[in-house]
């Protein structure tokens, strides 16, 4: 443990000593970026009250309710920091230049994958969290909660939930590469793909929204109780339940009812930490070397893609656009974590549109018409999650992943506004088509 404590304490000291010196150019970005946090922040702080208010008060669906449609959010939230942190933790914990540099150091492989784990967890979580907090503070205002909630949701009820999710990730990127040395990464990745659809589904089969709310508002007006008797048992033993309930007696000042579940939401995250720990004592190593298998396969396919879309076929376009499509092309697909991420994105839209599809038009006929809004509203938010997410991830870092090819780009005798422009319109036509 002195050694893991070491190198993090040196990781902080390099990220201080990085960011430490004053200068005018890095005063004026961080202040930039501070408004720019901080107004995020106050939106999703404004929204997250405001929205509670309209369904508590103008749609009056109760309080049980509102906590069940926590619980789905909660739901689709696990499954997004579970598979993103699987996709991360490949370039973490197997790609990373730091990785190949300490393990040839006297450290153990353990101690290595907990250095990377922890350090990818918590870098990659900081934005996350603060919109979880401007969440927070939104929910807790709004039920006019005192200052210990604050802490206490964030320590002993999110980041326990965010640590299960990451852990579990984890968990099955170390049985994928496992598997992958003996049956081909193709035939696995196709296999965990079809969990995590069977297990979607089957989620919105136990836990049923649709029919938990029209059950609930068969007692209507009498609707502001709990109505834990009509759910499944099975959802019963899920994490974002836990939370979703602990919320639940929270807001009606009845701790002592929640305090089971966030005893089951520390021990689950434990006990899931410690199985990611046990598994990457004994198949890190192993599966590290498997990664260096999959990057080769991975390689030999891009080259075929290259075969694909090689210039000697004819094109529609003039010599310049066709070498920048072509280009963009096997720029996006020689990195994994970005076509991963894609199919992550993908996956999760595809959640929301099987999840909305199912709203049944009589449903939403038996409401007023502040329901009809509220949903509409919903759909075109995530329409423009969607948009921001897509644009953030893949075309705010088109310049710096080019790395240092960059220069031979900057010394070639072309327009480089103009390049710019074009692998703008490019992404531009891809993301408008995504986000129709």
């Amino acid at each position: 443990m002195k050694v893991v404590l070491n190198i993090l304490y040196y990781k902080i000291l390099i990220f201080l000593k990085v960011n430490s010196p004053f200068n005018f150019s890095a005063f004026v970005k961080s202040v930039g970026s501070g408004i720019v946090y901080s107004i995020f922040a106050y939106g999703c702080f404004i929204m997250t009250s405001n929205t509670i208010e309209y369904l508590l008060v103008n749609v009056k669906i109760g309080s049980f309710l509102l906590h069940r449609f926590v619980l789905v959010i909660l739901f689709i939230f696990f499954i997004a920091i579970n598979v993103g942190n699987m996709v991360v933790s490949f370039s973490t914990l197997y790609k990373s230049k730091e990785v190949f540099h300490l393990i040839t150091k006297p450290i153990s492989f353990t101690k290595l994958f907990l250095i990377k784990f922890l350090d990818n967890f918590f870098y990659s979580s900081t934005t996350l969290l603060l919109i979880i907090t401007a969440v927070l503070l939104g929910y807790g205002f709004y039920f006019n909660l005192s200052f210990w909630f604050y802490p206490f949701a964030l320590f002993l009820l999110i980041l326990p939930f965010m640590f299960t999710a990451g852990s579990a990730g984890v968990i099955i990127l170390l049985i994928v590469l496992r598997l992958s040395g003996k049956w081909g990464i193709k035939k696995v990745l196709i296999t965990v793909g079809l969990i995590y659809v069977i297990s979607v589904i089957s989620f919105y089969f136990i836990s049923n929204p649709i029919k938990l709310v029209e059950r609930v508002f068969d007692y209507y007006p009498n609707i502001d109780q709990y109505f834990g008797f009509l759910e499944s048992g099975l959802v019963k033993y899920l994490p974002n339940y836990w939370i979703a309930e602990s919320l639940y007696w929270i807001s009606e000042n009845k701790i002592d009812r929640a305090i089971p579940f966030v005893y089951a939401n520390l021990i689950t995250s434990i006990f899931v930490f410690g199985i990611t720990l046990f598994l990457a004592k004994i198949w890190y190593y192993e599966t590290w070397l498997t990664s260096l298998k999959v990057n080769a396969e991975l390689k030999n396919k891009g080259n075929k893609n290259k075969q694909f879309f090689g210039f000697h076929k004819d094109s529609l376009l003039n010599g310049f656009d066709e070498s920048i499509v072509k280009r963009e092309f096997l720029l996006f697909f020689r990195e994994p974590s970005q076509w991963l991420h894609l199919l992550v994105m993908i996956f999760l839209i595809t959640i929301f549109i099987s999840s909305i599809s199912g709203i049944d038009i009589i449903i939403l006929k038996a409401y007023n018409e502040y329901l009809k809004t509220l949903i509409y509203l919903i759909v075109s938010l995530f329409n423009v999650f969607l948009v921001a997410s897509l644009s953030l991830r893949f075309v705010f870092p088109l310049i710096s992943l080019e790395g240092e090819a960059l220069w031979k780009i900057r010394s070639a005798p072309i327009n480089f506004s103009d390049l710019l422009l074009k692998r703008l319109i490019i992404y531009f036509v891809l993301i408008f088509f995504i986000g129709q």
